[in-house]
């Protein structure tokens, strides 16, 4: 499979998906971060950020740690979080 049919193959309807890049967008805008700083923090291209926020991308359990992390927001309050925000979708 082609990188371009890869691409074609990804669910960004998924609802969790726009959930999540959702969820990171708000954690992220109310910290004043930008995906640049982001970045800075991280290691990871700002792209990265940008994939997740626009669901083009989602995060394993370890990496929605170090996004956490990242956002100086504590793992286990924002998984219950964002439960309850996948419930009122």
């Amino acid at each position: 499979m082609s990188k371009i049919e890869k691409r074609k193959n990804i669910n960004n309807d998924d609802p969790r998906r726009l959930a999540l890049g959702q969820w990171v967008r708000e954690q992220r805008m109310a910290k004043g971060y930008t995906m640049r700083d982001m970045a800075a923090k991280s290691g990871r291209p700002h792209s990265y950020f940008g994939k997740i926020e626009q669901a083009q991308r989602g995060l394993d359990l370890l990496e929605f740690i170090d996004m956490c992390n990242w956002l100086d927001v504590s793992p286990t309050k924002s998984f219950l979080s964002l439960r309850v925000f996948l419930k009122s979708e």
